[in-house]
């Protein structure tokens, strides 16, 4: 007697083109049910997760032709200012270091004579820092710095012949050094020649203080006549010993400090 087997259902998986002006397209002939019904969910599957995929991650922003949600637009233009406001933030910093690495370093400056005043002979202690009002064509304006320097002697003069554009007052290490007037910091910063170096502006005047130890203001700041600035010390190549360089600029030109100066015996 035979064994009567059970014919097992196989189907033909095919594309058939609309308007049949083309023959149909097999994808799998003779496969079992439960395989095609299988290759479909997963196909279903995939298609879906495509489609998550897509829209719910950034994936869809780089697509031509796919449009930013709002929130995004708004993020994307406030970066574009920011990144606008940087450019011309660092634009400016550009200039003003150039500027200023000008005035430091300006090696064929037009310097004025040194100012000759009575009583020169034996001015070798410097009185607390008192500057009296500045010489102008030899006639005495209203003041201009009034404020504390440094307590000291001068140990070396104005030279520019030399190269030496200030003056060098010996004090103890770490003594205070004051603004002599109200002005603002553009320059605050470790130079190898000058070590710890300020320079403050005062519209038409600049001050620089160089080899010091410490700086307490950075560029930028408002500093006010008499208030500290710094700390003397001996930073830099060109410091020999515990001393304050002290430069006076007026106009772009550096003019001899001792001319606002006040010494007393």
């Amino acid at each position: 007697m035979g064994v009567h087997r059970k014919k097992k259902t196989v189907y033909t998986l095919s594309l058939i083109p609309v308007g049949g002006r083309s023959k149909p397209v097999t994808l799998l002939k003779g496969v079992p049910a439960t395989f095609v019904i299988v290759f479909l969910l997963v196909l279903g599957l995939l298609v879906s997760l495509a489609g998550l995929v897509f829209f719910a991650t950034p994936l869809h922003t780089v697509v031509p032709g796919s449009a930013l949600p709002a929130h995004q637009k708004e993020l994307v233009a406030l970066q574009a200012k920011r990144v606008d406001s940087l450019i011309v933030e660092i634009e400016n910093m550009q200039a003003f270091t150039q500027k200023v690495e000008g005035i430091m370093f300006q090696e064929k400056a037009m310097v004025q004579d040194e100012v000759s005043f009575g009583g020169g002979a034996g001015r070798r202690v410097y009185d607390a820092g008192i500057i009296p009002p500045p010489f102008s064509d030899g006639a005495v304006t209203p003041g201009k710095f009034t404020g504390r320097l440094v307590t000291g002697s001068i140990s070396q003069r104005f030279k520019p012949k030399k190269s030496h554009y200030g003056v060098d007052i010996a004090t103890a290490r770490n003594e205070p050094v004051g603004a002599v007037t109200d002005g603002t910091v553009i320059f605050s910063d470790w130079t190898g020649t000058f070590g710890y170096t300020i320079i403050v502006d005062h519209g038409e005047y600049m001050t620089f203080y160089k080899h010091c130890s410490q700086l307490f203001k950075k560029g930028g700041e408002q500093v006010k006549l008499g208030e500290v600035i710094a700390l003397a010390g001996d930073t830099g190549q060109e410091s020999s010993g515990v001393h304050l360089h002290f430069e006076v600029w007026r106009n772009g030109i550096p003019v001899d400090p001792e001319a606002y100066l006040n010494f007393s015996m």
